[in-house]
């Protein structure tokens, strides 16, 4: 057999193992968060034009990719957490999480991310609030929480948050939650594993002579497709940068790729009915754009 089809397959093992681990990892977290913290704390947290900033707060030090952000957004949601914040969160935890702007700086250097940071955070804001105006909440459809005499929140007060018992417990809800997402997920990573096996990188390097002012949406557009982590982007970054693309058609790439890359967006579709999925991607491929045209226009690469 070929060698993209067992590219393909270890893509899908591996991928698919890591997210599922994640998956049940930070579904135990949320559901402790939530045994700890009332909605109604949650709810006061998110609230206000303060809620905004403190879910992108919340985004930037969550080291999540776009797929393991979603346990925490699910509990955000049935915590009644205020829709504009929670949209916030989902665009900034893959693309603003510490370890990308550590790769940013020690790659590219303090001008880049900053101006990438500036822009990702600016749009994911304005994004949120607009999202909120125009009533995208009407749009949210969460799976339905699990429910049985051992979940109730008297069952929980009784049992130690230190014990065995609580841990088993917190263990089985999230094998639950990952489950009901289960055939997402499969479906998510198996079109990740066959564009990651069968789309050459020397694809990418070809579009590095192009024209930047349509290499940038291009770039955005072909970023969605993958699933790429935005920290895992700075190497093959590096890689076309020095091919002779430029700095904010990369930039595009990574942030179509990491905050709306096709595994997402299928998982997605199990949370957000049509309109509110289109105008997630809509917000993404703004933000790629804008941040990218910026980058081009107000640093040119001999600055860097």
């Amino acid at each position: 057999m070929s060698d993209a089809f067992y590219v393909s397959v270890q893509f899908f093992i591996g991928t698919l193992s890591e997210l599922l681990i994640l998956f049940v990892l930070i579904s135990m977290l949320v559901y402790q968060l939530q045994d700890r913290f009332p909605a109604q704390r949650i709810q006061a947290l998110l609230a206000g034009g303060k809620g905004y900033f403190t879910a992108a707060a919340l985004g930037a030090i969550t080291p999540f990719c776009s797929c393991s952000t979603l346990p925490m957004l699910v509990g955000m949601l049935r915590a009644n957490a205020a829709f504009g914040p929670v949209m916030t969160f989902l665009l900034t935890s893959p693309l603003l999480n510490p370890i990308l702007v550590a790769l940013l700086f020690s790659v590219f250097g303090a001008k880049l991310t900053l101006l990438y940071a500036t822009g990702v955070l600016s749009i994911a804001v304005l994004s949120g609030l607009l999202l909120s105006q125009l009533g995208f909440s009407r749009y949210v459809r969460l799976p339905a929480a699990e429910q049985s005499c051992c979940n109730s929140s008297q069952a929980i007060v009784a049992i130690k948050y230190w014990s065995w018992q609580y841990w088993s417990h917190l263990w089985l809800r999230a094998i639950k939650d990952t489950r009901s997402f289960l055939p997402h997920l499969i479906l998510g990573v198996l079109a990740g594993a066959v564009i990651h096996g069968y789309v050459p990188a020397e694809f990418f390097a070809s579009l590095s002579g192009s024209n930047s002012l349509y290499l940038i949406p291009l770039a955005a557009v072909i970023g969605i497709p993958l699933y790429v982590r935005a920290s895992s982007m700075i190497p093959l970054a590096l890689s076309l940068v020095g091919k002779g693309m430029s700095y904010g058609s990369v930039m595009a790439l990574t942030i179509g790729g990491a905050g709306a890359s096709l595994p997402e967006l299928i998982i997605l579709k199990k949370i957000f009915q049509w309109p509110l999925l289109l105008a997630f991607i809509g917000v993404v491929l703004v933000t790629a754009c804008s941040t990218g045209i910026a980058i081009d226009l107000l640093l040119p690469v001999r600055s860097l």
